[in-house]
């Protein structure tokens, strides 16, 4: 069926995970369930499309990579999508999210393109390089919550910037994970330098975990900085460290795809706590 091949080209999940994410920045700051207003829909809608049309870019130029890197379920190696099609698909989606940001605010719009532009280096050779690639990924999971800020205020909150940076944590651990997994394909096919490329596998993967676990008591903060403490949020919250645990020890053992599918449960567990604890 096409359309789950354009999810599997797309990481749809990753895209609904953004939405959320900005979706929580705005009802920390907004201090409340903002009402779904014209502006508010199109907040959610422009970081699923910005999403989209990123991961349809990355698998346009990462065809070769994937082939040797033997991930043939990517539609673009089975031949399910073209990728003439991919391409076309990725620029439309980011002049789509471009133009409805510049219908919100100078402010985001600024952001969108910014980060658009970004997605589009990254893409071509950014990725290619030590650390820079990983850096990057890292701030697009910080991004959401900035952005989702401005979308209801003026100015920057400070729990929003606590917010991001519980997400640039865990991104940047959860890609250099991804750059290990990778690594063999992107050397073959990029002749990339990335970061377990330069300093090799193991220590590549011991710095992801420090960075784990870096994270897991840093995910109090939000309690820290005026966020309502309450039974339910806090467990949610605690699960979520609980499976980086687990993550840390799978990462350990070279059970790289276990450690980055878990990534994404536990990265939602802990946002649902977030949320929770911002409206009850």
């Amino acid at each position: 069926m096409f359309l789950v091949e354009l999810a599997k080209l797309t990481r749809f999940e990753h895209a609904l995970m953004l939405a959320f994410a900005v979706f929580i920045a705005e009802t920390i700051v907004f201090g409340s369930i903002p009402i779904f207003t014209p502006v508010i829909i199109l907040s959610l809608l422009i970081p699923i499309l910005s999403e989209m049309g990123s991961f349809a870019l990355n698998d346009y130029f990462d065809i070769e990579t994937d082939r040797k890197n033997k991930k043939k379920d990517r539609p673009l190696v089975n031949g399910k999508i073209s990728p003439k099609f991919a391409l076309l698909f990725s620029i439309i989606c980011l002049i789509g999210s471009t133009a409805y940001a510049f219908i919100i605010s100078n402010t985001i719009f600024a952001i969108v393109l910014i980060f658009n532009l970004a997605a589009i280096l990254y893409n071509w050779k950014m990725k290619d390089l030590p650390l820079v690639g990983n850096i990057y990924i890292a701030l697009t999971m910080a991004l959401p919550f900035i952005f989702g800020n401005f979308v209801v205020s003026n100015s920057l909150t400070t729990m929003a910037i606590v917010l991001a940076l519980l997400g640039f944590v865990a991104g940047l651990a959860r890609e250099i994970i991804k750059s290990v997994q990778d690594m063999e394909g992107d050397r073959k096919a990029r002749g990339s330098k990335t970061l377990p490329i330069v300093i090799g596998k193991k220590p590549a993967m011991a710095i992801a975990i420090i960075l784990y676990l870096l994270f897991i008591p840093l995910s109090a903060a939000p309690f820290l900085f005026g966020l309502k403490f309450n039974l339910i949020a806090a467990s949610l919250i605690v699960l979520a460290d609980i499976i980086i645990v687990f993550i840390c020890y799978k990462t350990t053992n070279n059970k790289l795809k276990f450690a980055r599918d878990m990534s994404l449960v536990s990265f939602l567990l802990g946002m649902s706590g977030l949320f929770l604890a911002s409206i009850l």
